[in-house]
């Protein structure tokens, strides 16, 4: 069904067919539209196109006009075509595409058709499904020239580092990393794990590489100092988790003569005995410090970890026992209501409990009562659960204040930030691709998105844009902004106040005219 619009454009009125269209990848209505002609002041008719004078088309222009700005000051562009040539440029469009709109990479040439992304990144490639698939495979293909792009991002010999891994599910058949891992009881399908390495100082992701899905974070450590010291740092602190915790990482990054800061689990003989030995100690009140507006009990003290002396710094804190006991009892309080009365298939009673308490299931005494799940709650496994509640104990070799090593393990909130926007904001939960080498390039193109979006994150942010808006918000504003191809000219439409100043208090020129270019056979 198609239908005329109407678009006021410098004060001259203009005509569009309309036609409407179902887009299944983000199940809405989406709109195509095509130039008729100006619309006559007087008589309201519409004034068919001339070869002398036609608006061609219109491109959604403000939201990639910004990033071409933000990607300039950053030198991203320049840094990828020295590594990756024209491909370079093509997975910029991409990550520009994934930023801007969610849409899958088989619905991108859409996207192109009605913006000015390939304009602002300086592509000259065809966005079709098949070139896309094409692109991912070069990329993939180009390792070297992934490890220069990479080795560009490093701007100092020390860096102050986080890793972490995460894993992403699919069904797909045709990935050979795929394999069942350890999070498979949360995605029930196979997963590939995802390694990203992550700045602290300068907020911004410098690495990143997939690894087949049985592979643990422990395993992944080894290679990922060889591979980050053959990117040009030299001296590195790094910030891990707790699931990287093992007598040989801590081993291997004391001879490697890599610092780090990382928790000590309880499951481990040393953070339980840190706490357990010294609690009293701890709770004194000669130990309580302030650290922002909360208050810790610290102690520090030496331990050793295959025979190798480290730090570590016992903390106690009462708000974080709080948000912890309130988190713990919720979630037996939700198993309970989830399984309490239950009737569970013949032999399938502790698979049930496990299925649906996971971690949690050893909190639990479990029986049958007439055929239904009755549970009750293991008090002794519960207490030694709450003894830990609040606590934490963090190692690092390096010669830290207690103080800076709780601030720099604070911020591996980044990379679990950083990776909640890979799944939800940039749709890279589940994988609908069905090759390696497609995987790797789209791994690639995910990366560079999470680039852009922290570029314009600390940038609206610096601009106290973040206060009352969305990152969402100020590029849809700005897509108001759009260029008007009219001949062999581009105009811009009406820039309004609101988008006006958003470009103003971050710093960036308010446009004067579209900076595209009229190409033969169309843009």
């Amino acid at each position: 069904m198609t239908y005329i619009v109407y678009q006021t454009i410098r004060g001259k009125k203009y005509a569009y067919e309309a036609e409407g269209y179902w887009d299944p990848e983000k199940k809405q209505a989406r709109q195509r539209r095509k130039y008729l002609g100006a619309v006559d002041e007087e008589t309201g008719e519409i004034i068919p196109k001339t070869s002398e004078r036609s608006v061609a088309t219109t491109k959604a222009y403000g939201h990639a006009y910004l990033f071409s700005k933000l990607i300039e000051e950053s030198g991203l562009d320049k840094k990828l075509k020295s590594a990756l040539k024209d491909d370079g440029a093509s997975a910029l469009a991409l990550a520009m595409a994934k930023v801007i709109d969610f849409t899958s990479m088989r619905l991108v040439h859409h996207l192109m058709e009605d913006t000015a992304i390939a304009e602002a990144s300086k592509a000259s490639a065809s966005f079709t499904s098949q070139n896309i698939s094409d692109i991912l495979v070069r990329l993939a293909r180009d390792q070297e020239g992934m490890k220069r792009f990479y080795a560009s991002l490093i701007q100092y010999d020390e860096e102050v580092l986080i890793y972490d891994i995460t894993s992403v599910g699919s069904q797909s058949k045709g990935i050979n990393w795929l394999e069942y891992g350890d999070d498979y009881r949360k995605l029930k399908l196979p997963q590939v794990n995802l390694g990203l390495v992550v700045n602290i100082d300068r907020k911004i992701p410098l690495y990143c590489k997939l690894y087949p899905g049985s592979i643990n974070d422990v395993s992944t450590l080894r290679n990922l100092v060889a591979e980050v010291r053959d990117l040009g740092v030299k001296e590195a602190l790094f910030v891990l988790d707790r699931g990287f915790y093992s007598a040989a990482n801590v081993e291997e990054l004391l001879e490697q003569h890599i610092d780090f800061v990382m928790p000590v689990p309880f499951s481990n003989g040393i953070g339980t005995g840190a706490v357990e030995e010294n609690v009293a100690e701890l709770m004194s009140s000669q130990n309580a410090k302030r650290f922002g507006k909360d208050i810790y009990h610290v102690l520090e003290k030496d331990v050793f970890i295959a025979d190798r002396k480290v730090r570590a710094y016992v903390m106690f804190n009462k708000k974080r026992e709080g948000e912890e006991y309130a988190s713990f009892f919720n979630r037996l309080m939700d198993i309970e209501t989830a399984l309490e009365g239950a009737r569970p298939k013949k032999g399938r009673l502790q698979k049930k409990l496990e299925e649906v308490a996971a971690e949690q299931a050893r909190y639990f005494i479990l029986s049958e009562v007439d055929g239904r799940i009755h549970l009750e709650r293991n008090q002794t496994a519960i207490a030694e659960a709450m003894a830990y509640f609040g606590r934490m104990v963090l190692i690092s070799p390096a010669p830290l204040k207690w103080d800076d090593a709780l601030a720099i393990y604070k911020e591996r909130d980044l990379v679990e930030k950083f990776y909640d926007q890979l799944k939800n904001d940039l749709d890279f939960d589940t994988l609908r691709v069905h090759r390696d080498e497609t995987l790797q390039g789209m791994a690639f193109v995910f990366f560079l998105a999470l680039a852009l979006r922290a570029l314009l994150k600390e940038k609206a942010r610096a601009a106290g844009l973040l206060e009352k808006s969305s990152l969402e918000d100020i590029l849809r504003e700005l897509s108001k902004i759009r260029a008007v191809q009219i001949g062999q000219t581009w105009t811009l439409s009406e820039i309004g106040a609101k988008q006006r100043t958003m470009l103003q208090k971050m710093g960036i020129a308010v446009p004067l005219r579209a900076g595209l270019v009229i190409k033969k056979g169309g843009v």
